[in-house]
């Protein structure tokens, strides 16, 4: 009986197991040359689960908004047409990621994902539209930014941002009133990572707020997520001579 019982729950969790695995392989992470071949088929049904701000900003033609953080977006993800197929996206690829774990849980068998989001999308070329129509400017090149940060007479602090990031509005006034105090040594360059995806893509920044101290060009210190401002003033003093 013990060999029995023994035997049922190994067997119960391999399934499970495979259950989950099986799952996961439903989901196609498709890079962005994929994702257009994808959307541009007959049928697809194609949705940008980010912010409505976000969305209005830009967005990929042709795209329905639902929010992966409203409270309904369940039913939203069940008013589409299971037998054809899905494709999500949003900033870098995890919201969609979820997303589409969800789609699947609820009977979705074609589920497509933007595995770099809208930042992998137009850092490859690919077009974007906004709530007017118009397509909005790729913003600052890897060449720029390169020529930025090698400032010879000042140290150099990028603060990687997006307007829709509730940790970045708490942090810019912290790097604000740090930068001023040392602006004989150091420079503050703000990038918004929707209006500058080249660089967002070429950096390879999944996340924000992020922080990068530059000494002549090289990196020499940097920081995600949150971080306090006698945190953030020590370490700007381990580098201000």
């Amino acid at each position: 009986m013990m060999k029995l019982k023994s035997f049922i729950a190994t067997f119960l969790i391999t399934l499970a197991f495979t259950s989950c695995n099986t799952q996961a392989s439903n989901v196609k992470n498709l890079n962005a040359g994929e994702f257009q071949q994808g959307i541009a088929v007959k049928g697809a049904q194609l949705i940008d689960v980010r912010t409505p701000d976000e969305y209005k900003e830009k967005h990929i033609a042709g795209a329905v908004n639902m929010n992966i953080n409203s409270d309904n977006f369940k039913e939203q993800i069940n008013s589409l047409d299971k037998s054809k197929p899905v494709y999500f996206y949003c900033l870098a690829g995890g919201r969609s990621k979820k997303a589409s774990e969800l789609a699947v849980t609820e009977g979705f068998e074609n589920v497509n994902n933007l595995s770099a989001g809208i930042t992998g999308w137009m850092g490859a070329n690919k077009p974007v539209t906004t709530a007017n129509g118009e397509a909005p400017q790729a913003g600052l090149s890897m060449d720029d930014y390169l020529a930025h940060i090698k400032n010879p007479d000042k140290l150099v602090l990028v603060d990687f941002n997006a307007v829709w990031c509730g940790p970045c509005k708490q942090l810019k006034p912290i790097v604000t009133k740090l930068a001023k105090k040392n602006s004989a040594k150091l420079e503050l360059f703000e990038i918004d990572v929707d209006k500058n995806p080249r660089i967002a893509t070429a950096m390879n920044i999944n996340g924000i707020p992020l922080l990068i101290l530059y000494k002549s060009g090289k990196e020499v210190w940097r920081n995600m997520g949150l971080i306090d401002e006698n945190d953030l003033a020590g370490k700007l003093k381990q580098f201000i001579n």
